[in-house]
């Protein structure tokens, strides 16, 4: 992300020092041929998705670089991690989905095996059409860095700030905090905690395990890349100095494909000039943990991804309205009136009421949407609405009301306009098991979150 930061911003230089400097530093961009594989986009000024592939390569770092420690040098390439920006300039609307490193596809190339490994087998190809195929996402343009480009972005903004409530660690990864605070993350620290997969806190006397592996890892990076973002404009990206100097690093070690030209990251560092990093859109895929060969792997979610892929589709141009939703609520928590006082807020957000009652428990934890098959986008919005998000489940029996909302221990009301799609709900369907989210982010984009994030108490300035 930091890379497609440091390349799309390059249009800015456009008003300090004309498109011919623009042009000039476009032009010393690495580059790979890929247009054989990626889609054409549907019109010039449409939305887009950029592949961005952080790789697991220590080729540019020192032989003597903390980073090399305990591996073996490997050759190829190897995604160590896997993102999909969707940038629609016309709306200047900025959507990030991650793909867990161990997500288990169907290769383009032939087998199946962990998404991760598409591009050791194929090379950037073979991960384009792997995504393509299986994901039914059409990628549009193509941004790699490696370890020594990551490391390169961080020090341009002097290092990243993040919360740590306990001491924390990664053995594998090199991560290390010892003090709690607000610790600025240096550029090899900031590299080890978004590779972290085997996160350990310090807690009552022992170091605790964060049990989620990739899962929590994906979390982190999603909060560490709004993070940076906020750094680099707290730094004065938007000066042409400070931006000159991103922009000088991410030409060291970022490759695009060569499809990408001048004139379209003039034309979106223009339009995203005024880009809040707190208006990016977070998504996470639903999967369930699964063994292949004696091997962990994640499995899609198959029904419940269909929402947040179309919106990478492009296919999520559902008009649907509030007032055209009826809606019952049940009572799950046991809290007197709980279900009246649901009901009356889903009403005055234009929902159309379907009476109350109670659920066949007040032992609800976490607030459930219940709909019936061809229900699930209504189903969707109504869980958007409510504050706490909610479990989105399915069910063959009728229910008597389009959805049906059953209020749980976390219900905290409803909101005054939607959330972004999927992004506060967790679908499961009822046959299905999956991980729970377990908080909340604390930024506009509220996003389902897995695994241990580090957060700032309230009032903190970190």
């Amino acid at each position: 992300m930091l890379a497609f930061s440091g390349s799309i911003v390059l249009g800015l230089l456009a008003t300090a020092g004309g498109l011919g400097y623009t042009y000039a530093k476009y032009s010393r961009l690495a580059r790979v041929e890929l247009g054989s594989v990626l889609t054409e986009r549907a019109t010039p000024s449409g939305p887009q998705n950029f592949l961005l592939v952080g790789v697991d390569s220590a080729a540019n770092l020192d032989a003597d670089d903390p980073a090399r420690a305990g591996r073996e040098d490997i050759g190829g390439l190897r995604s160590d991690t896997i993102m999909l920006l969707r940038v629609d300039p016309e709306s200047a609307r900025a959507s990030l989905l991650s793909l867990p490193r161990d997500l288990w596809v169907p290769l383009a190339s032939g087998g199946s095996n962990r998404i991760n490994t598409a591009i050791e087998i194929g090379g950037p190809e073979d991960l384009i059409d792997t995504v393509e195929q299986y994901l039914g996402i059409p990628i549009n343009h193509y941004v790699q860095v490696d370890f020594a480009g990551f490391r390169g972005l961080v020090s341009v903004i002097d290092g990243v700030k993040v919360w740590f409530d306990k001491p924390a660690r990664d053995r594998r990864s090199g991560l290390s905090v010892e003090q709690p605070g607000c610790v600025k993350l240096d550029p090899a620290q900031a590299l080890a905690y978004v590779r972290s997969r085997h996160y350990e806190s310090f807690s009552n006397g022992g170091w605790r395990t964060d049990p989620t592996g990739d899962l929590g890892r994906i979390s982190r990076q999603q909060d560490f890349i709004v993070r940076a973002l906020r750094r680099a404009v707290d730094r004065g990206i938007r000066n042409p100095v400070t931006l000159d100097n991103l922009v000088d690093a991410a030409l060291e070690t970022v490759t695009v494909d060569d499809k990408l030209k001048g004139d379209d990251i003039v034309d979106l560092g223009r339009r995203f000039r005024s880009f809040s990093p707190d208006d990016l859109d977070l998504y996470t895929l639903p999967v369930e943990d699964d063994t292949i060969g004696g091997a962990a792997v994640l499995r899609l979610l198959d029904r419940p991804a269909q929402p947040v892929l179309d919106l990478f589709r492009g296919t999520d141009q559902a008009t649907i309205t509030p007032d055209g939703v009826r809606v019952k609520v049940l009572n799950g928590s046991g809290v007197p009136g709980q279900a009246g006082v649901a009901r009356d807020a889903l009403v005055a957000a234009g929902f159309t009421s379907a009476g109350t009652g109670e659920a066949d428990s007040f032992e609800v934890g976490r607030t459930v949407v219940r709909y019936a098959a061809g229900q699930g986008q209504a189903a969707d919005l109504v869980a958007r609405y409510l504050t706490a998000g909610a479990v989105l489940e399915e069910v063959t029996s009728a229910i008597g009301a389009d959805v049906v909302v059953i209020t749980g221990a976390d219900f905290a009301g409803v909101r005054s306009a939607p959330a972004p799609s999927t992004s506060s709900t967790t679908t499961v369907p009822t046959t299905s098991a999956t991980s729970a989210p377990t908080s909340t982010t604390g930024s506009t984009t509220t996003t389902s979150v897995v695994g241990t994030v580090p957060r700032p108490p309230a009032g903190a300035d970190c």
